[in-house]
């Protein structure tokens, strides 16, 4: 497959990480522009078959959950895996449909936003560190993944043809005929969901945190005009205002480019954050009662792993995002404190001061409030949101264990 590859401002072809790669096992990444008219035709034919497969599985696991809406325990188990089929339907196909912004906003974001080690080495060993937890999140679902493939394997052994998921098809899996290709239908579902929700989480984790950084980066050299207008104030005070303005101009350009991008960036995900927000407290209750129930057993280590991946990655983004609305809310106070009224009080161009005053107000206005990414401005990916459903899931699981 010809995957389109990000480019670097410098021209050469961006790292990716081997989550980020996970999106090649699906079908939503961009190919190239240029791609042969067979592979064009190929990938968006496996787009449509892909999306045809989702919702025959969706079909089969709830026709498995309302036959047995009679038993909880059962039809939790079916409504576990339901949900995670659902959410990550809806988003795979998000991006698979939108394949063109989502190339335009990669591009964008790996020339003008992505922070290349060799312009702060600390900084970028900072943000390599800071994604660890998201990567071990794609262990976690990995490890998931792989004991619901095992369920066929154990089912071979005992002679019995099962499929990885609880579902009921509308013709008898004992046929081989039938069970090969539906047993393929949904192992290649098994690698879309993780290699998705793997990939995105790493991808959004990882923009969060190199935006973040250019925001502290502006931060920074604001402080070191402030410092350098203390010291060259005894020189020229005429030549330090055309300088200090100059370097005051650069700094909101790029900081005008920052907050564009991130608008983008709300505009890219908020459908994929509304819908992962919404999921995860049915799903961590659900997933936390059929563990609670299970006890200890080798079945129960699919729910642990899940739960303990969707509860890091909850986590990773409220932690992410509470930053990035902290770094964005000091903007504007980091404007206000550089300084600017010491050449105002010395410089006699009347006309230059003006100018200069302009620019302070331009700048703190484009800063007033922080920058929150939302799902469709129900959910703030924020520590409070994440907490918040995490307390959601804890009652729900409450009402569910006391119910049973």
């Amino acid at each position: 497959m010809e995957f389109h590859r990000p480019l670097l401002a410098n021209g050469k072809i961006a790292p990716l990480s081997w989550e980020i790669r996970l999106f090649f096992l699906n079908v939503n990444w961009p190919i190239k522009e240029h791609a042969k008219l067979f592979m064009r035709v190929y990938h968006q034919a496996m787009l449509v078959l892909g999306f045809l497969f989702f919702c025959y599985s969706n079909e089969a696991e709830m026709h498995y959950l309302v036959n047995h809406i009679d038993d909880i325990g059962l039809a939790l188990e079916g409504l576990a895996t339901y949900l995670i089929l659902v959410e990550a339907h809806l988003r795979i196909y998000n991006k698979g449909f939108y394949q063109a912004s989502f190339k335009n906003f990669l591009d964008e974001f790996y020339q003008n936003i992505y922070m290349e080690e060799y312009l702060d080495k600390e900084t970028y060993r900072d943000i390599q560190r800071k994604l660890l937890p998201t990567k071990m999140c794609s262990y976690s679902y990995i490890l998931t993944v792989v004991t619901y493939f095992l369920v066929p394997v154990m089912g071979f052994f005992q002679h019995s043809n099962l499929v990885p998921f609880k579902t009921i098809f509308h013709y008898d899996l004992g046929i081989w005929y039938f069970y090969v290709p539906t047993l393929l239908v949904t192992l290649w579902i098994g690698v879309a969901v993780v290699s998705h929700l793997s990939a995105e989480s790493n991808l959004v984790a990882t923009v969060i945190l190199h935006l973040n950084a250019r925001y502290l980066h502006l931060q920074q050299e604001l402080k070191e005009l402030q410092c350098k207008l203390s010291s060259d104030m005894k020189i020229s005070t005429d030549r330090v205002l055309g300088e200090y303005r100059l370097a005051f101009i650069d700094i909101i350009k790029r900081n005008v480019q920052y907050n564009e991008f991130a608008q983008k960036f709300q505009k890219q995900y908020s459908f994929c954050i509304f819908v992962m927000m919404a999921f995860s407290a049915t799903l961590l209750c659900v997933l936390g009662f059929k563990a609670a129930t299970l006890g200890m057993t080798t079945k129960n280590i699919t729910f642990i792993t899940w739960i303990l991946g969707k509860i890091v990655e909850l986590l990773v983004f409220g932690t992410l995002g509470s930053t990035l609305i902290e770094t964005t809310n000091n903007m504007s106070s980091c404007y206000y404190m550089a300084n600017w009224e010491d050449i105002i009080l010395k410089s006699s161009h009347t006309l230059d001061n003006i100018k200069l005053m302009k620019l302070i107000t331009l700048a703190i206005e484009l800063n007033q409030k922080p920058f929150y990414l939302t799902g469709y401005n129900y959910f703030n990916v924020s520590l409070a949101t994440v907490i918040a459903i995490l307390q959601g899931a804890g009652s729900y699981f409450t009402f569910l264990y006391a119910f049973r």
